[in-house]
């Protein structure tokens, strides 16, 4: 199932992430507004790190800080939950956010078999079509789509959304 939110908040604690800040989330929660179609209830957000590398593991319980209690929209409440990369094969989520370090292969065959949204600040992976979206805040905000990343998990997205955003 796809992802698309409109945060009301971003709940939790004021942890700063390395790869990922508060105003970040804010733009994907913004940016998921025009995925299709819309998710309801109560679900898993995954914040995947790679397995062994302590540097990543961090960022990635980072960003679920910043997160909180969940990114909420409307009726949709995404509840963060930290797992290795390898962890994703099991499936169970609505989104993945890839922390710094996350492993490629992992990220890209869960992300398809699931049909969900990889979001992540690494533009190279997007590029390199390990995951569907970057997002970058500061100094202004840029989001970067892989089209064909897009299409390989079944990710679709309003034609508005494409007119704001670069698309490779």
């Amino acid at each position: 199932m796809l992802l698309a939110i409109v945060p009301a908040l971003l709940g939790g604690g004021q942890a700063e992430a390395a790869s990922l800040s508060a105003h970040d989330l804010q733009v994907l929660g913004r940016a998921l507004a025009f995925a299709q179609p819309a998710p309801s209830g109560t679900q898993i957000l995954a914040i995947a790190y790679a397995a062994g590398d302590e540097a990543s593991r961090r960022d990635a319980e980072a960003i679920a800080a910043l997160i909180g209690s969940g990114l909420r929209a409307g009726a949709a409440v995404l509840r963060p939950r930290v797992v290795d990369a390898a962890g994703l094969a099991q499936g169970g989520f609505a989104a993945v956010l890839a922390a710094e370090g996350a492993e490629a292969g992992p990220l890209m065959e869960a992300t398809r078999k699931e049909k969900v949204l990889c979001v992540t600040a690494d533009f190279a992976a997007v590029q390199a079509g390990s995951c569907v979206m970057a997002i970058r805040s500061e100094p202004r905000v840029d989001i970067l789509v892989n089209h064909a990343a897009a299409a390989a998990a079944g990710i679709e997205f309003a034609a508005a959304f494409r007119m704001m955003i670069r698309e490779i």
